[in-house]
């Protein structure tokens, strides 16, 4: 298996923007203040307004692409990585609207007759694209846990029918969460577990 391709790359330069005199790209405690800047959730974290004020200047500028690269390798439990989750599928549904509308038509095909009941409350690809676009403009004072449990209702409908969901490693949205087996279903769970988490007070 190649090594993933990346929505984005974090430059030097970006990463001093948000940390001043930072040396790395990718450390842990960037990637959880990027996260919080984006959802405050409290949890008693005291994070530097500076720091704050200049990821959220980053993602007026540039985009949240630059600063999701900071996520990559956060762990599935934790705020960073399950944004890092949000980000990539909210990317594949706005890159590839074809692709999803014809999966999710095709679960719905599926699905709908034996469980005609569960279909009301899977949404469609686009609001759950609308919701995290809402997201990535940070500072997020919205309610999060819905964001989450939609995520996971909408990861987990596809998935039943086709628990793949990148096929080839030249994907340009193929990375290790993408790639993985049966990677779908996966991310539906680790969006229910990290809503359960936040439910708990214990997602940071």
């Amino acid at each position: 298996m190649t090594t993933p391709r990346r929505p984005a790359q974090l430059k030097p330069e970006q990463i001093e923007l948000i940390e001043g005199d930072a040396d790395t790209a990718a450390t842990s405690e960037l990637a959880h203040t990027s996260a919080q800047a984006i959802v405050p959730l409290g949890a008693g974290r005291d994070e530097d307004p500076e720091v704050v004020e200049r990821v959220l200047t980053l993602i007026r500028e540039e985009g949240i692409d630059t600063i999701a690269e900071s996520w990559v390798n956060s762990p599935e439990e934790s705020l960073p990585g399950v944004l890092w989750r949000g980000f990539l599928l909210s990317e594949w549904i706005r890159r590839y609207p074809g692709e999803v509308e014809e999966r999710y038509a095709a679960a719905r095909q599926a699905l709908g007759q034996a469980e005609p009941s569960k279909l009301e409350q899977v949404p469609a690809p686009r609001d759950v694209r609308a919701k995290w676009d809402k997201v990535f403009e940070g500072n997020f004072k919205g309610d999060f846990a819905d964001v989450l449990r939609g995520s996971a209702r909408l990861t987990d409908f596809l998935g039943r029918v086709q628990p793949t969901w990148i096929a080839d490693d030249a994907h340009p949205m193929a990375t290790e969460v993408t790639r993985r087996d049966t990677a779908m279903l996966r991310t539906a769970e680790e969006f229910r577990v990290a809503g359960e988490r936040l439910m708990k007070g214990f997602l940071d």
